[in-house]
């Protein structure tokens, strides 16, 4: 009986200490001091931050578990190989950087999925939250934006080639700039002829302004940067072909926007007690 008394006066004890590093309760879902404090100082931000994004944190876990959204191993490991070739590495070399850094691989893959499941959890809110733009919208983006409903017959372009993401990157920035490792990247220059090529390419040449880089690319184990220099026998694309790329255009550009607002709605609705603050 008596060891059963101790016990008891034991769990009793750790409780207590529990619920006295309880900092705030998010729908039932509690925030420790510690949690506040260690995201404070591991991230260098002032301790409301800490707290906006651990309240943001809880927000998102409950989302993420009603709307059903989950990220497998196999999609982790993809998403790690796709990263480590961007800096030019395998998954090995990747691994043994890591590691050389005192960091635990595991702990490493686990943000990856953190990081995965946040990009699902978005893209979901932001289907449910996006609206069809309205006839008129999509006529006086087409109005506006004149130059990204051009097609050339003709695009001269200069490639960019390379198994890191990171240097295409560092070119966008600089054109100028050049890797200390050779192998790192292959340059050439092309005039390509807008109706031989496939049409995807096609029109990626023409949403690119002259004088600009596109997106970095995949192409199988390696990436592609593209310049376009200048184009030659421009034509307008008519209103009514443009359509569907408005409206994917104007998707993207309202998403964040959403996403957004949906969690200050959230935040706004939540059940948020404040039981201390460190």
């Amino acid at each position: 009986m008596k060891k059963v008394l101790v016990a008891l006066l034991l769990i009793g004890v750790a409780y207590a200490r529990f619920l006295d590093g309880i900092a705030i309760i998010v729908d039932n879902e509690p925030i420790t001091t510690y949690e506040i404090e260690q995201t404070a100082q591991n991230l260098h931000i002032p301790k409301k931050e800490a707290i906006d994004l651990l309240i943001q944190k809880k927000l998102e876990a409950a989302q993420t578990k009603k709307l059903g959204i989950s990220v497998s191993d196999f999609e982790v490991q993809n998403a790690i190989d796709d990263f480590a070739r961007s800096k030019g590495m395998d998954i090995f070399s990747l691994r043994e950087a890591i590691e050389s850094k005192g960091l635990s691989w595991e702990e490493y893959k686990k943000s990856f999925k953190e990081q995965l499941l946040r990009k699902k959890l978005y893209q979901a809110i932001a289907k449910l939250q996006s609206k069809a733009p309205s006839e008129q919208q999509l006529r006086e983006y087409y109005q506006n934006h004149p130059q990204e409903f051009e097609v050339a017959k003709k695009v001269h372009i200069f490639k960019y080639i390379s198994p890191s993401k990171e240097v295409l990157a560092k070119i966008a920035q600089n054109p100028l700039y050049q890797p200390q490792n050779p192998a790192l990247l292959q340059k050439g220059e092309e005039v390509v002829d807008i109706q031989k090529v496939n049409p995807q390419f096609a029109t990626l040449l023409s949403q690119i302004p002259e004088g600009h880089f596109g997106p970095i690319l995949p192409i199988g184990d390696r990436y592609m940067l593209i310049y376009v220099d200048k184009k030659e026998g421009k034509e307008s694309i008519p209103f009514e072909e443009a359509k569907s790329y408005i409206l994917k255009k104007l998707a993207e550009s309202t998403r964040g926007k959403n996403v957004k607002e949906y969690f200050q709605k959230l935040k706004a609705s939540a059940n948020i007690k404040i039981v201390r603050l460190p």
